[in-house]
Protein backbone atom coordinates (compact mmCIF):
# COMPACT_ATOMS: atom_id res chain seq x y z
CA UNK A 1 0.00 0.00 0.00
CA UNK A 2 2.24 2.80 -1.30
CA UNK A 3 -0.51 5.53 -0.09
CA UNK A 4 -0.76 4.28 3.34
CA UNK A 5 -1.66 7.56 4.96
CA UNK A 6 -4.72 7.03 6.76
CA UNK A 7 -4.92 7.62 10.28
CA UNK A 8 -5.83 5.02 12.74
CA UNK A 9 -8.12 5.22 15.33
CA UNK A 10 -6.16 5.10 19.11
CA UNK A 11 -4.78 1.62 20.03
CA UNK A 12 -6.97 -0.30 17.50
CA UNK A 13 -5.96 -4.02 16.79
CA UNK A 14 -4.51 -3.33 20.58
CA UNK A 15 -5.87 -4.47 24.04
CA UNK A 16 -4.16 -3.54 27.53
CA UNK A 17 -3.95 -6.20 29.63
CA UNK A 18 -2.70 -6.16 33.04
CA UNK A 19 1.30 -6.62 32.36
CA UNK A 20 1.40 -6.11 28.39
CA UNK A 21 -0.22 -4.75 25.28
CA UNK A 22 -1.82 -7.33 22.89
CA UNK A 23 -1.61 -6.38 19.53
CA UNK A 24 -4.29 -8.97 17.14
CA UNK A 25 -4.81 -8.21 13.27
CA UNK A 26 -7.31 -10.36 11.64
CA UNK A 27 -7.05 -11.04 7.90
CA UNK A 28 -8.84 -13.42 6.04
CA UNK A 29 -9.85 -15.33 9.21
CA UNK A 30 -6.13 -15.82 10.18
CA UNK A 31 -5.14 -13.71 13.27
CA UNK A 32 -1.69 -12.58 13.77
CA UNK A 33 -0.85 -12.24 17.57
CA UNK A 34 1.79 -9.86 19.21
CA UNK A 35 2.54 -9.51 22.88
CA UNK A 36 4.70 -6.99 24.45
CA UNK A 37 5.46 -6.85 28.25
CA UNK A 38 5.79 -3.93 30.09
CA UNK A 39 8.64 -4.49 32.00
CA UNK A 40 11.05 -6.50 28.94
CA UNK A 41 9.97 -3.02 26.75
CA UNK A 42 11.29 -0.59 29.46
CA UNK A 43 7.52 0.10 30.88
CA UNK A 44 4.05 0.44 29.60
CA UNK A 45 4.27 3.87 27.68
CA UNK A 46 7.41 2.44 25.64
CA UNK A 47 5.48 -1.33 25.58
CA UNK A 48 2.71 0.66 23.72
CA UNK A 49 4.84 2.36 21.03
CA UNK A 50 6.38 -0.74 20.21
CA UNK A 51 3.07 -2.26 19.69
CA UNK A 52 1.43 0.19 17.90
CA UNK A 53 5.07 0.15 15.27
CA UNK A 54 4.37 -3.63 15.11
CA UNK A 55 1.00 -3.26 14.71
CA UNK A 56 1.07 -0.41 11.23
CA UNK A 57 3.99 -3.29 10.06
CA UNK A 58 1.14 -5.43 10.02
CA UNK A 59 -1.52 -3.69 8.63
CA UNK A 60 0.77 -2.79 5.43
CA UNK A 61 2.28 -6.09 5.21
CA UNK A 62 -1.52 -8.35 5.17
CA UNK A 63 -2.54 -4.65 2.52
CA UNK A 64 -5.66 -4.12 4.80
CA UNK A 65 -7.40 -1.28 3.29
CA UNK A 66 -8.14 0.84 6.28
CA UNK A 67 -9.03 3.66 3.79
CA UNK A 68 -12.07 1.61 3.56
CA UNK A 69 -12.82 0.65 7.19
CA UNK A 70 -11.98 3.90 8.48
CA UNK A 71 -12.88 6.81 6.62
CA UNK A 72 -13.02 9.90 8.47
CA UNK A 73 -15.23 12.45 9.96
CA UNK A 74 -14.67 15.76 9.80
CA UNK A 75 -15.34 15.44 13.66
CA UNK A 76 -12.49 14.39 15.49
CA UNK A 77 -12.90 11.21 17.39
CA UNK A 78 -15.58 9.78 14.32
CA UNK A 79 -15.02 7.29 11.82
CA UNK A 80 -16.72 4.87 9.74
CA UNK A 81 -15.53 1.04 10.20
CA UNK A 82 -17.70 -2.05 9.46
CA UNK A 83 -18.27 -5.55 10.42
CA UNK A 84 -18.27 -8.95 8.30
CA UNK A 85 -21.59 -11.21 8.78
CA UNK A 86 -21.14 -14.59 9.03
CA UNK A 87 -23.71 -14.39 6.16
CA UNK A 88 -20.72 -12.25 3.99
CA UNK A 89 -22.91 -9.16 4.25
CA UNK A 90 -20.81 -5.77 5.53
CA UNK A 91 -22.27 -3.78 7.41
CA UNK A 92 -21.21 -0.56 8.05
CA UNK A 93 -21.02 2.20 11.09
CA UNK A 94 -20.11 5.61 12.31
CA UNK A 95 -18.27 4.78 15.76
CA UNK A 96 -17.68 8.05 18.12
CA UNK A 97 -14.56 6.49 20.46
CA UNK A 98 -13.26 9.23 23.15
CA UNK A 99 -10.41 8.42 25.81
CA UNK A 100 -11.61 8.39 29.85
CA UNK A 101 -9.26 7.39 32.70
CA UNK A 102 -6.78 5.69 30.38
CA UNK A 103 -9.84 3.75 28.62
CA UNK A 104 -11.44 4.31 25.21
CA UNK A 105 -14.87 4.37 25.27
CA UNK A 106 -16.90 3.76 21.84
CA UNK A 107 -20.35 3.89 20.99
CA UNK A 108 -21.29 2.80 16.98
CA UNK A 109 -24.54 4.04 14.97
CA UNK A 110 -25.35 1.73 11.92
CA UNK A 111 -25.89 2.90 8.13
CA UNK A 112 -28.22 0.24 7.63
CA UNK A 113 -30.33 1.44 10.55
CA UNK A 114 -29.95 5.31 10.33
CA UNK A 115 -28.61 5.89 6.56
CA UNK A 116 -25.35 7.32 6.03
CA UNK A 117 -25.72 11.33 7.24
CA UNK A 118 -27.77 10.21 10.07
CA UNK A 119 -25.30 7.39 11.54
CA UNK A 120 -22.52 9.82 11.38
CA UNK A 121 -24.70 12.62 13.15
CA UNK A 122 -25.34 10.70 15.82
CA UNK A 123 -21.75 9.43 16.44
CA UNK A 124 -20.64 13.44 16.10
CA UNK A 125 -23.59 14.08 18.44
CA UNK A 126 -23.00 11.69 21.55
CA UNK A 127 -18.90 12.13 21.36
CA UNK A 128 -19.58 15.59 22.11
CA UNK A 129 -22.04 14.54 25.17
CA UNK A 130 -19.85 12.76 26.52
CA UNK A 131 -16.65 14.95 26.09
CA UNK A 132 -19.09 17.77 27.88
CA UNK A 133 -19.75 15.01 30.35
CA UNK A 134 -16.36 14.34 30.83
CA UNK A 135 -15.05 18.14 31.21
CA UNK A 136 -17.95 18.90 33.48
CA UNK A 137 -17.37 15.99 36.21
CA UNK A 138 -13.37 16.52 35.79
CA UNK A 139 -12.47 12.87 34.75
CA UNK A 140 -10.57 13.09 31.09
CA UNK A 141 -7.22 13.94 33.65
CA UNK A 142 -7.80 11.29 36.44
CA UNK A 143 -5.97 8.10 35.10
CA UNK A 144 -7.08 5.28 36.94
CA UNK A 145 -4.70 2.25 36.64
CA UNK A 146 -6.47 -1.24 35.30
CA UNK A 147 -7.97 -3.38 37.90
CA UNK A 148 -5.21 -5.35 38.41
CA UNK A 149 -2.77 -3.30 39.12
CA UNK A 150 -0.82 -3.84 42.53
CA UNK A 151 -1.11 -1.59 45.10
CA UNK A 152 1.06 -0.91 48.37
CA UNK A 153 0.49 1.12 51.50
CA UNK A 154 3.38 1.70 53.63
CA UNK A 155 3.09 2.39 57.08
CA UNK A 156 3.94 2.24 60.93
CA UNK A 157 2.78 -0.44 62.99
CA UNK A 158 0.80 1.78 65.47
CA UNK A 159 -1.01 3.35 62.10
CA UNK A 160 -1.69 -0.28 61.43
CA UNK A 161 -3.22 -1.11 64.06
CA UNK A 162 -5.51 2.48 64.69
CA UNK A 163 -6.44 1.11 60.80
CA UNK A 164 -7.76 -2.26 62.55
CA UNK A 165 -9.59 -0.35 65.46
CA UNK A 166 -11.15 1.88 63.08
CA UNK A 167 -11.36 -0.48 60.47
CA UNK A 168 -11.38 1.75 57.87
CA UNK A 169 -8.44 3.93 55.66
CA UNK A 170 -7.35 7.56 56.85
CA UNK A 171 -7.63 10.20 54.20
CA UNK A 172 -5.20 13.16 55.33
CA UNK A 173 -6.26 16.69 54.51
CA UNK A 174 -3.84 17.94 51.90
CA UNK A 175 -2.94 20.97 54.02
CA UNK A 176 -1.06 18.98 56.49
CA UNK A 177 1.39 17.41 53.92
CA UNK A 178 5.01 18.31 53.78
CA UNK A 179 5.14 19.55 50.21
CA UNK A 180 4.27 22.95 49.41
CA UNK A 181 3.57 22.35 45.64
CA UNK A 182 0.60 20.38 47.17
CA UNK A 183 -2.69 21.89 45.10
CA UNK A 184 -0.61 24.46 43.43
CA UNK A 185 -0.19 25.51 39.52
CA UNK A 186 2.92 25.70 37.68
CA UNK A 187 5.21 28.39 36.56
CA UNK A 188 4.46 27.22 33.27
CA UNK A 189 0.58 28.01 33.80
CA UNK A 190 1.56 32.00 34.05
CA UNK A 191 4.18 32.10 31.50
CA UNK A 192 2.18 30.10 28.76
CA UNK A 193 -1.33 30.77 29.30
CA UNK A 194 -1.09 33.72 26.93
CA UNK A 195 -0.60 31.84 24.24
CA UNK A 196 -2.40 28.55 25.43
CA UNK A 197 -5.70 31.16 25.35
CA UNK A 198 -4.60 32.63 22.25
CA UNK A 199 -7.93 31.68 20.63
CA UNK A 200 -10.60 31.09 23.19
CA UNK A 201 -12.99 34.26 23.82
CA UNK A 202 -12.68 33.50 27.60
CA UNK A 203 -10.36 33.51 30.11
CA UNK A 204 -9.65 33.05 33.45
CA UNK A 205 -8.07 35.64 35.39
CA UNK A 206 -4.80 33.77 36.69
CA UNK A 207 -5.15 35.35 40.18
CA UNK A 208 -8.65 34.75 40.73
CA UNK A 209 -7.76 30.74 39.56
CA UNK A 210 -5.32 30.70 42.13
CA UNK A 211 -7.38 32.30 44.79
CA UNK A 212 -9.90 29.43 44.09
CA UNK A 213 -7.70 26.73 44.74
CA UNK A 214 -6.30 28.15 48.01
CA UNK A 215 -10.11 28.53 48.90
CA UNK A 216 -10.38 24.54 47.93
CA UNK A 217 -7.54 23.15 49.11
CA UNK A 218 -8.23 23.04 52.79
CA UNK A 219 -11.46 20.22 51.96
CA UNK A 220 -8.97 18.17 50.20
CA UNK A 221 -8.75 14.78 51.62
CA UNK A 222 -6.20 11.89 49.89
CA UNK A 223 -5.46 8.86 50.63
CA UNK A 224 -2.37 7.57 49.14
CA UNK A 225 -1.08 4.03 47.71
CA UNK A 226 1.92 2.94 45.74
CA UNK A 227 1.65 0.86 42.26
CA UNK A 228 4.18 -1.79 41.72
CA UNK A 229 4.40 -5.25 40.32
CA UNK A 230 7.02 -6.09 43.73
CA UNK A 231 7.93 -4.82 46.91
CA UNK A 232 9.87 -1.51 46.77
CA UNK A 233 12.68 -1.10 49.56
CA UNK A 234 12.78 2.64 48.80
CA UNK A 235 9.60 2.75 49.73
CA UNK A 236 10.20 0.76 53.17
CA UNK A 237 13.04 3.27 54.03
CA UNK A 238 10.78 6.41 52.88
CA UNK A 239 7.31 5.63 54.48
CA UNK A 240 8.66 3.32 57.52
CA UNK A 241 9.90 5.39 60.55
CA UNK A 242 11.36 2.57 62.43
CA UNK A 243 11.87 -1.36 61.70
CA UNK A 244 8.72 -2.19 63.23
CA UNK A 245 6.77 -1.47 60.05
CA UNK A 246 4.08 -2.59 57.92
CA UNK A 247 2.83 -2.52 54.25
CA UNK A 248 -0.47 -4.02 52.90
CA UNK A 249 -0.96 -5.01 49.66
CA UNK A 250 -3.86 -5.39 47.18
CA UNK A 251 -5.49 -4.45 43.61
CA UNK A 252 -7.08 -1.03 42.55
CA UNK A 253 -10.25 -3.35 41.72
CA UNK A 254 -10.33 -3.92 45.41
CA UNK A 255 -9.83 -0.49 46.45
CA UNK A 256 -12.16 1.23 43.95
CA UNK A 257 -15.27 -1.03 45.11
CA UNK A 258 -14.37 -0.32 48.92
CA UNK A 259 -14.75 3.03 48.99
CA UNK A 260 -18.02 5.44 48.24
CA UNK A 261 -18.89 6.51 44.53
CA UNK A 262 -17.83 10.35 45.98
CA UNK A 263 -13.94 9.42 45.43
CA UNK A 264 -12.24 10.51 42.71
CA UNK A 265 -9.19 8.09 41.71
CA UNK A 266 -6.12 9.53 39.87
CA UNK A 267 -2.42 8.23 38.81
CA UNK A 268 -0.05 11.11 39.72
CA UNK A 269 1.37 12.62 37.02
CA UNK A 270 5.03 13.89 37.48
CA UNK A 271 6.02 17.23 35.94
CA UNK A 272 8.55 19.79 35.74
CA UNK A 273 6.73 23.31 37.68
CA UNK A 274 9.17 24.90 35.56
CA UNK A 275 7.59 24.71 32.50
CA UNK A 276 4.68 21.96 32.10
CA UNK A 277 1.30 23.39 32.01
CA UNK A 278 -1.25 22.05 34.49
CA UNK A 279 -4.68 22.02 32.41
CA UNK A 280 -6.60 24.59 33.88
CA UNK A 281 -10.41 23.04 32.97
CA UNK A 282 -10.76 21.50 36.29
CA UNK A 283 -10.12 22.96 39.81
CA UNK A 284 -9.04 19.20 41.24
CA UNK A 285 -6.25 18.70 38.21
CA UNK A 286 -3.73 20.61 40.42
CA UNK A 287 -3.83 17.78 43.28
CA UNK A 288 -2.94 15.03 40.78
CA UNK A 289 0.36 16.84 39.58
CA UNK A 290 3.46 16.47 41.76
CA UNK A 291 7.20 17.83 41.22
CA UNK A 292 9.58 14.92 38.59
CA UNK A 293 11.49 14.88 42.13
CA UNK A 294 8.67 12.35 43.55
CA UNK A 295 8.33 9.80 40.77
CA UNK A 296 9.93 6.90 42.35
CA UNK A 297 6.89 6.96 44.39
CA UNK A 298 4.33 5.90 41.20
CA UNK A 299 1.75 7.27 43.51
CA UNK A 300 -2.46 6.31 43.02
CA UNK A 301 -4.66 8.75 44.67
CA UNK A 302 -8.18 8.72 46.11
CA UNK A 303 -9.26 11.77 46.76
CA UNK A 304 -12.40 13.17 48.57
CA UNK A 305 -13.66 16.95 49.08
CA UNK A 306 -15.37 17.45 51.80
CA UNK A 307 -16.81 20.89 50.75
CA UNK A 308 -19.85 18.91 49.57
CA UNK A 309 -22.78 17.45 51.40
CA UNK A 310 -22.26 17.01 55.61
CA UNK A 311 -19.59 14.24 55.19
CA UNK A 312 -18.91 14.08 58.96
CA UNK A 313 -22.62 12.58 59.31
CA UNK A 314 -21.62 9.74 57.07
CA UNK A 315 -17.37 9.67 58.04
CA UNK A 316 -15.95 10.50 61.06
CA UNK A 317 -14.21 13.49 60.96
CA UNK A 318 -10.71 14.49 63.01
CA UNK A 319 -8.52 17.57 63.12
CA UNK A 320 -6.62 16.38 60.31
CA UNK A 321 -8.56 14.72 58.14
CA UNK A 322 -11.50 11.89 57.64
CA UNK A 323 -11.94 7.90 58.65
CA UNK A 324 -13.54 6.05 55.57
CA UNK A 325 -14.76 2.33 56.58
CA UNK A 326 -14.24 -0.32 54.40
CA UNK A 327 -14.29 -3.93 54.74
CA UNK A 328 -10.49 -4.87 55.11
CA UNK A 329 -11.26 -8.76 55.00
CA UNK A 330 -12.13 -8.09 51.30
CA UNK A 331 -9.44 -4.78 50.51
CA UNK A 332 -6.73 -6.51 52.12
CA UNK A 333 -4.57 -9.73 50.06
CA UNK A 334 -1.22 -9.81 51.97
CA UNK A 335 0.36 -7.76 54.86
CA UNK A 336 3.94 -7.72 55.07
CA UNK A 337 6.60 -6.11 57.66
CA UNK A 338 9.97 -4.74 57.23
CA UNK A 339 12.63 -6.46 55.89
CA UNK A 340 14.36 -5.29 58.96
CA UNK A 341 12.13 -5.99 61.58
CA UNK A 342 12.82 -8.76 64.39
CA UNK A 343 11.18 -12.38 64.22
CA UNK A 344 9.31 -11.79 67.56
CA UNK A 345 7.66 -8.39 65.36
CA UNK A 346 6.04 -10.94 62.56
CA UNK A 347 4.87 -12.95 65.97
CA UNK A 348 3.71 -9.76 67.33
CA UNK A 349 1.76 -8.46 64.05
CA UNK A 350 -0.13 -12.18 63.33
CA UNK A 351 -1.72 -12.39 66.84
CA UNK A 352 -2.97 -8.66 66.34
CA UNK A 353 -4.22 -9.05 63.11
CA UNK A 354 -5.88 -12.30 64.49
CA UNK A 355 -7.22 -10.32 66.96
CA UNK A 356 -9.28 -8.00 64.73
CA UNK A 357 -10.65 -11.59 63.08
CA UNK A 358 -7.86 -11.00 59.73
CA UNK A 359 -7.13 -14.73 60.53
CA UNK A 360 -6.99 -15.81 56.98
CA UNK A 361 -4.81 -13.30 55.95
CA UNK A 362 -1.16 -14.13 56.00
CA UNK A 363 1.57 -12.28 57.51
CA UNK A 364 5.19 -12.40 55.48
CA UNK A 365 8.07 -10.89 56.08
CA UNK A 366 9.59 -8.95 53.19
CA UNK A 367 12.61 -11.08 51.49
CA UNK A 368 13.96 -7.70 50.38
CA UNK A 369 16.76 -8.72 52.56
CA UNK A 370 17.07 -12.51 51.65
CA UNK A 371 20.20 -13.95 51.69
CA UNK A 372 21.46 -14.99 47.61
CA UNK A 373 21.48 -17.89 46.34
CA UNK A 374 24.94 -19.72 46.09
Amino acid sequence: MDNYTVEIPENHYITEYPKQWMVQVKKDGKITTKCFNFIKCGGKEKALIKAKLIRDKLIKEKNIDLNIRFRKSVKEGVNKTFDNRKSGEKVYYWQATIMNNGKQMSKRFSEKTYGQKEAERLAVEWREKVKKNLLETGQTLFEKPSDNTNIWRYMDFTKFVYMLEKEALFFPKIVTFNDPYEGSYSKGNKAIRDFVFSRSVKKDNFKELVSKIKKIRPFINVNCWHMNDFESDGMWKLYSQTNESICIKTQFKKLEKALPNNIKFSKVKYIDYKKTWIPETDIYYPFIYKRISFSHENELRAILDSSFGRLSEKFEETEFGFWIKVNLQVLIQQIYVSPESPDWFLDLVEKVKNKYKLTNKRVYKSPLNNDPYE
